[in-house]
């Protein structure tokens, strides 16, 4: 079979790049033919077609003094792009694909190239990474307040501007309740085949707002078996991946650090402006900043942590930090919402705090550095039930049985 994958980055960083590249390193090690679309970037990966990626466009710079007529392009630009039409349809012709596997495409690519793939009679999957289709803020929260928000359920995406839920901003928020309507209208859910959804959570999210349970599959991600650690070493050090933000939980983590004096804490991770600038004056002594860390040096950091802190206070869908932590046996403490409620549940790798409590997250880190022994036990149950629910094999499988039923 011939699969054409598509993802807006086309370099190893978040985890809707991660799982694609993975992604076709599986499916070509099965004997399938790959292709990528992508958008072009300094950074990317070479790619034998990369001259039919789609121009690269930075919408924080152009977000910069927005006015009215500023947000109008731009929203036109996100919602739909003639050029990622035309440039996915020459791709189309030259790759000749069976079948058309999405990943993050809204903004930069946009559904635009999903019209196209339905012009050539192909059949669409989509791994969603995220709550965009069912959220017009993308994430379930309200920016400024950090706080969970619902409202936007069914058709109410008016409720965003009523809430200014996207960057406490009326524009902003106006352009994303728009996106959202303007999508339902152009009818997405009834041009792809299949929805697949990394997490039960998200699943359940999309059926309670309309999404037919038969085009809704769950497919947990995967880890490829070299992530697999047979080692059990530790420094004594919690770990933070991410990135560093509100929505992850980062003063949080911070505050409750302060209130865990005998508790190391390492955090890796991309910081932007501004807290980048107030970063050194917030740590407590007993953390450090390590930078931002990939490939091997993150596996190291990973392996040599007696476990990893994911605080974060918005929905996550299935966090493939949690999935690297479980692969190296390590156990995981995280916030009681959405994916990661059921990662660490079912897996009984670790433990569950209210999101935002500094206090409870406090006493978990402080548990974890204090029960060595059980710690590890916690930490061995999260990889034992990786290997079993998120191997490649059973994901492989899985898939094909979904890429066969699109196709036929």
């Amino acid at each position: 079979m011939r699969i054409l994958l598509v993802n807006t980055y086309h370099f190893r960083g978040g985890g809707d790049s991660t799982y694609t590249f993975n992604l076709a390193d599986l499916l070509s090690g099965e004997g399938h033919g790959i292709a990528f679309f992508a958008m072009q970037d300094e950074r990317n990966i070479f790619d034998s077609n990369d001259d039919l990626f789609v121009s690269h466009i930075d919408f924080e710079k152009l977000n910069k003094n927005k006015n009215l007529m500023k947000g109008l392009r731009t929203m036109r630009r996100a919602i739909y792009s003639t050029e990622a039409r035309l440039k996915f349809r020459q791709l189309l012709e030259r790759f000749n694909p069976d079948i058309v596997h999405l990943q993050n495409i809204h903004a930069h690519i946009t559904p635009s190239i999903i019209f196209e793939a339905k012009k050539h009679g192909l059949p669409v999957v989509w791994t969603l990474h995220d709550y965009k289709l069912i959220c017009p803020n993308t994430h379930f929260l309200i920016d400024k307040k950090g706080e969970i928000c619902e409202a936007c359920h069914q058709h109410s995406f008016y409720q965003a501007v009523l809430k200014r839920c996207k960057k406490n901003s009326i524009l902003a928020s106006t352009m994303a309740a728009l996106e959202a309507y303007l999508h339902r209208i152009m009818g997405l859910r009834n041009k792809v085949d299949f929805f697949l959804a990394p997490s039960a959570f998200l699943r359940e999210k999309l059926l309670d707002r309309g999404f037919s349970p038969n085009k809704v599959k769950h497919l947990p991600l995967f880890l490829p078996e070299n992530m697999f650690d047979n080692g059990n070493k530790s420094s004594g050090y919690l770990l933070f991946l991410g990135k560093l933000e509100p929505i992850k939980g980062i003063f949080s983590l911070l505050k409750a650090c302060h209130q865990a004096p005998g508790v190391n804490l390492v955090i890796a991770g991309k910081v932007k402006e501004p807290l980048a600038a107030r970063l050194p004056e917030l740590m407590p002594p007993n953390a450090q900043y390590a930078g931002v860390k990939q490939g091997n040096e993150l596996r190291e950091i990973i392996f040599e942590s007696s476990g990893v802190v994911l605080p974060s206070l918005c929905y996550e869908n299935q966090p493939f930090s949690i999935l690297e932590a479980f692969a190296a046996g390590k156990p995981v403490i995280a916030s009681d919402l959405g994916g990661m409620t059921e990662l660490v549940k079912n897996s009984k790798g670790g433990l569950l705090v209210p999101p935002g409590d500094e206090k409870a997250l406090a006493e978990a880190m402080k548990w974890i550095a204090e029960h060595g022994s059980r710690a590890q036990e916690m930490g061995q149950a999260a990889k034992e039930y990786a290997m079993k629910e998120h191997s490649a094999n059973k994901h492989y499988e899985r898939l094909r049985l979904i890429y066969e039923k699109a196709v036929s």
